[in-house]
């Protein structure tokens, strides 16, 4: 395999040579998931965690950053071999000290406790949950990647319902449903360990969801969490939504349109607004080659945690209504003139969050 040196912030990192990414690759890198890698290191920056495991690390960039660019003490792991070799290159470049191991994740994790867990798998992480999670300390953070996103959003529920144990719904929002059903699982799991959990940035973004959590020990914490994973409803005629716990499941919408449900589900927010402008002043600051579009995807990020309803799509619901697609800003002026909430999102350039039901909305489209 030939290999090229690349730069990512402030490290330096020796990788396979430009090809098409696949589970069968030798060394897995990938280069579009710099802009995941720069945020993940603004994280552990503002965190500060004093560890951190990077259980699936393939060449390593994602926690040799984290060693060199945030100063936390960090653990490698990976089944391949001839990954465990280029990470330890790697590290020995940037004259690091990281503890790398060359097992499976479960056997790793067994024994062993972290204050940060990051899973970044090639698909599904669901196989690597429960390990990841009995390894966090009493108090700790949990970073999961996804990269199955069809059956997250609904062009395979079957996959999805066997997976992750939800149904999806390929409704106009399929891709925040996917991240809620995402993030529902994960916190399904996180209680089963006495463990609750606090989504502090998640985001959907190309090819793969990404996932930031808080988890506290405890039961005030579980219970907290509990009531945040319901279902959620969806009229196809009017598009209107709502959660619902399954004693709230309803057959039809107020509009007479039949109700389909998807879940179960995260139904909160799935990032916390201040920390989330933290991230971005972390972003805007530091040396990151992704720093124009990681800013302005957590500063969205932060501004849409203010309504935690699914978003809804502008064109959408100008077809439902049979008109043109008003000027988002003469739109908005209107909901807030009538005293709604409106926020932009960064799952879609014409998505918009409301407090406000579909009825409504399609009452100030004229």
């Amino acid at each position: 395999m030939k290999y090229v040196t690349v730069s990512e912030g402030e490290t330096t990192l020796k990788v396979p040579e430009g090809r098409i990414r696949s589970k069968r690759d030798p060394v897995f890198y990938n280069p579009v998931m710099e802009a995941s890698r720069d945020i993940s290191v603004a994280i552990a920056r503002i965190l500060k965690p004093k560890t951190y495991c990077d259980a699936l690390a393939g060449s390593g960039a994602r926690g040799i950053r984290i060693a060199k660019e945030a100063g936390v003490e960090v653990t490698l792991n990976d089944l391949n071999p001839l990954a465990c070799k280029l990470a330890k290159e790697n590290v020995k470049t940037n004259k690091l000290k990281v503890h790398i191991s060359n097992e499976s994740s479960d056997h790793f994790l067994s024994d062993k406790k972290f204050d940060f867990v990051d899973i970044d798998p090639f698909g599904p992480p669901v196989r690597y949950l429960d390990s990841a999670i009995k390894a966090i300390s009493k108090k700790g953070f949990l970073g999961v990647a996804a990269t199955d996103t069809s059956g997250l959003c609904g062009r395979y529920p079957r996959a999805c319902k066997r997976k992750y144990d939800s149904t999806p719904l390929r409704t106009d929002y399929y891709d925040e449903l996917g991240l809620r059903i995402l993030l529902g699982y994960i916190a399904r799991n996180a209680v089963r360990y006495d463990f609750g959990v606090k989504p502090i940035f998640s985001h959907s973004t190309n090819h793969y969801m990404r996932v930031y959590a808080e988890l506290n020990r405890g039961r005030t914490h579980v219970n907290k969490t509990q009531e945040k994973i319901p279902f959620l409803q969806h009229c196809f005629k009017c598009l209107d939504r709502r959660y619902a716990k399954l004693s709230q499941l309803e057959i039809k919408c107020a509009c007479g349109g039949d109700l389909s449900t998807a879940g179960p589900l995260w139904s909160g927010v799935f990032a916390d607004s201040a920390f989330s402008r933290e991230i971005a002043s972390e972003l805007m600051d530091g040396e990151f080659n992704t720093r124009k579009e990681t800013v302005k995807l957590a500063e969205l990020i932060s501004m849409e945690q203010e309504v935690e309803k699914p978003y809804f799509n502008l064109h959408k619901l100008c077809r439902v209504k049979k008109v043109s697609a008003p000027k988002t800003v003469e739109f908005a002026s209107r909901l807030k003139t009538a005293g709604f909430k409106i926020a932009p999102t960064h799952f879609n350039d014409v998505g918009f969050r409301s407090d406000a039901d579909s009825k409504n909305l399609l009452k100030f489209l004229y």
